[in-house]
């Protein structure tokens, strides 16, 4: 029996809250760990174990919740992944010892990483573009509203491990809710599509070239968007002598456009062809990294706007195209493969720009980005040529060679 209309309508509901509570952990770091490293005594950088820590359960987790998907069905992935991230921020709250908050960094990676491929899996199965580009949107929301959570508890005088509490607890009862729906996520015959899929061989998965294609844009894309997102406030106060108060807006420009580009861009496109949106997408990321390899401030500035624009609806509508190109059996595991990569390609390309900049100058970044985007374009060039077909790929695929 299919769903109904109301039932999609309300999952869709919880999913658009669930994208805003994985926004949650990552941000909320940033605002804690000043208060955080003098309860442990430890230096500024060592925010870096953290996110190492978070990055491999992470990646980790985005390996395997292909099998985890099939084995558990969608639903209880996500219920019981909640509760690990969850979990880990209680742990933040109550460790007495730095170590044990790696501990827990991890389990908030295992978690987070899990829920963003299920729910990524679950939104391209059933979601239109449009809507899988609002989810993403929202993550971003929850971005925002994190820090000002813990800026809230500060200004009412209690500590960063109250903060944690509050978040830790916003997460516990979006876990609630999963489990409370856990059904829904999977009727229909949703679970047995899942288990069949996830029962096809995760190296016949990694043996197809489309597949790596995919793994590999998500790896640059998101490592040259994350490069964005990391030095703008660096370049303008270093290259262009911003305050660090104009150089903190300009950051919030960036994902400010990231924002307001997933809301209204699919909007404005609705008769363009979703792989189209991508290709002009991807062509607006070049030219606004190109943009701000330039030395006058307003350029960079403007570069800095149309690069977040253009970037917006990549990430959501190749996650969306994903099974559409490669059938549901290879998508279940790929999606997971693009978060994981997604991941090393945040940790990685910023900080190559980051090292090729103290040995050059703050303009080796956007060259790097410029680079990575024609790169991406390079790529996705390919992935549309073959994909896009009058046959589906996915219909050669489904099952294994």
């Amino acid at each position: 029996m299919t769903k109904t209309r109301a039932g999609i309508s309300f999952l869709m509901l919880v999913t658009f809250l669930a994208f805003i509570s994985i926004g949650f952990p990552d941000a909320v770091l940033g605002v804690a760990w000043p208060s955080m490293r003098e309860t442990f005594g430890r230096p500024l950088s060592n925010v870096g174990f953290i996110l190492v820590a978070s990055g491999t359960g992470y990646f980790l987790s985005g390996i395997i919740a292909g099998k985890a998907i099939g084995a558990l069905g969608v639903g209880r992935l996500l219920a019981v992944s909640t509760t690990f991230v969850a979990t880990g921020l209680f742990g933040y709250a109550i460790t007495p010892s730095f170590w044990l908050v790696l501990v827990a960094a991890v389990l908030i990676g295992l978690g987070s990483g899990a829920v963003d491929t299920g729910l990524n899996f679950y939104a391209a199965e059933h979601f239109s573009v449009t809507v899988m580009n609002w989810l993403h949107a929202f993550f971003g929301v929850g971005a925002m509203v994190g820090p000002f959570v813990m800026v809230g508890v500060f200004a009412a005088g209690g500590t960063w491990r109250v903060g944690y509490v509050v978040v830790a607890t916003a997460i516990l009862a979006m876990a609630i809710l999963f489990f409370a729906t856990e059904k829904r996520w999977d009727g229909g015959g949703h679970h047995e599509t899942a288990q069949s899929a996830a029962a096809v061989p995760v190296r016949h998965v990694l043996g197809l070239r489309l597949v790596w294609v995919q793994i590999l844009i998500f790896f640059v894309m998101c490592g040259i968007e994350a490069s964005a997102g990391t030095w703008t406030a660096t370049i303008m106060a270093g290259k262009f002598d911003a305050t660090r108060s104009e150089a903190g807006i300009w950051a919030g420009v960036f994902w400010g456009a990231m924002a307001f580009g997933r809301i209204v861009l699919p909007l404005l496109s609705r008769d363009l062809n979703p792989a189209r949106l991508v290709q002009f997408g991807t062509i607006g990321v070049f030219a606004g990294a190109l943009l701000m390899t330039r030395d006058q401030a307003w350029v960079f500035q403007g570069g800095l706007i149309l690069f977040g624009l253009a970037m917006a609806p990549l990430f959501p509508t190749l996650m969306s195209l994903t099974p559409v190109r490669l059938g549901t059996s290879v998508s279940l595991h790929t999606i997971g493969f693009q978060v994981s990569a997604a991941t090393v390609g945040i940790a990685t390309i910023p900080t190559l720009g980051g090292v090729l900049a103290e040995r050059t100058s703050l303009t080796a970044i956007p060259w790097v980005m410029t680079a990575g985007a024609a790169v991406v374009i390079a790529l996705e060039t390919v992935l549309r040529s073959r994909a896009d077909r009058p046959e589906p790929v996915g219909a050669s695929i489904e099952s294994p060679a």
